[in-house]
Parts: structure tokens; sequence; C-alpha cells
């Protein structure tokens, strides 16, 4: 958990280097989230210890609570509450929510708060509308399932999968190409299969669902190369 909780709030975007601080200086509701089950099974010192640390840093533009998540899976109230004893007034929390993400309870509360101290601001973006790199990602995601879905446990290791080429077309279509790259002829029949059946059948079910998705006529193309 202590790992976890460092990685979770370092302040830096998906993909960025790490930086020293500890707390999220971006946003206005810092929200460390505690495996409250976890917790209870192996107490750690080091996560407490982190959560007063984060706590303790200034920040006046920024509000902190504490999230104990999971609280599903402690059995006993009396333990519930043996957690949330070792928190208890921490300098620098506003508030504490004991939730579970999987039943829901505890979750409309949180959302409510997070809600009410968002900043009101015009969208970036029509918030209803897909950016081409969104698109491009799902285009990649859905075959890649369907792709998993027909080569199971067969897949071969260190497979690469590519975005080749996106292009609208006048009619409003999608043409897209993606290219799988292997590194040996086996492998490469694994992924076609015979009389390109396999491939074949991958890429009509991507196909179907990418139209669906984006509501419109996809022209998918997809090819197993050897590099």
């Amino acid at each position: 958990m202590y790992k976890s909780l460092m990685a979770h709030s370092l302040s830096r975007p998906l993909g960025a280097p790490p930086q020293s601080s500890t707390t999220v200086r971006h946003d206005p509701v810092n929200c460390p989230d505690i495996d409250s089950g976890q917790l209870l099974q192996r107490p750690d010192k080091r996560v407490i210890g982190l959560i007063k640390h984060m706590g303790s840093q200034a920040n006046p533009k920024q509000k902190r609570v504490l999230c104990m998540n999971k609280v599903d899976l402690v059995e006993k109230k009396k333990d519930l509450l043996k957690v949330a004893e070792q928190f208890k007034d921490l300098p620098g929390y506003e508030r504490y929510f004991m939730i579970s993400g999987l039943k829901g309870s505890g979750v409309k509360d949180l959302t409510q708060y997070l809600m009410e101290q968002a900043v009101k601001r015009p969208w970036d973006e029509d918030p209803l509308a897909m950016s081409e790199e969104v698109m491009k990602s799902i285009s990649l995601e859905v075959v890649r399932e369907r792709l998993l879905d027909h080569v199971h446990q067969e897949i071969p290791y260190g497979i690469q999968h590519h975005l080749v080429d996106w292009k609208e077309l006048r009619d409003g279509s999608l043409r897209i190409e993606q290219h799988f790259i292997t590194h040996k002829m086996s492998q490469r029949k694994i992924l076609v299969g015979k009389n390109g059946s396999k491939i074949g059948r991958i890429g009509i079910e991507a196909n179907e669902e990418l139209r669906s998705i984006f509501k419109r006529n996809v022209h998918l193309i997809l090819q197993v190369r050897v590099k």
C-alpha cells in the first residue's frame, strides 16, 4: 500500500518523469485513497507517516480530504473504526470519506463533495464530441480486445501493435490501418490463422464495433508483418 500511495500522490501527468513533491498542486482537491482492508490485515506505519506528511505541506489553494476505500472488505464495524482511529485528527485534512468503490456505498457523498469543489470554466473541447486522438486510441483498444478474444494464450510475446494510417474519406467514413509486428514467421502464422481466417475474423468483429462506436462507416485494414 505504501508504494501505491507514493505512486498516486506524485504531482505529474501520466508518462512524465517524477517530481520531488508528493502533492497534486494543480488540483483544487487532494484526495489520498486508503485501502482499508489491506491496512487492517497488514498495518504499515509508513502509510500513516506519508498521509501526515502530505497533510502538513502548505498549499492554501488546495483542500485535502482522506478517502478510506474498500470498506466492504472489513467485515466487523469495530475493525473499520479501528482503521479510522489511526487517521483521526490528522492535520491538514478537511473531511474523511468511507467508501466502497465496488459496492458504491459512500461514493455519492464523495462525488457530491468533489463536484462542489470543482472549478467552473468553459470546456476546452465539445464535451459531446470525440477528439481524433481519443478515436485513435479507441480503435487500437478495440482491435487489441478482439485479438485477445481469438488468440487467447497463443498470443506471442513481444508482439507490437501500431496505428499506421488514419484518414477521413470524402463520404465521412474512416480508413484505419493497423499493423501487428512479430519477430518470427511462426508467430505470424498464429495471428493470421489458416488462409487468413483468424486475422480476418478479428478485423470483421473490430470493424463492426468501431462502426457502432463512431456512428459512421469504417474501413479497417489489419496486417501482420515479420520484422
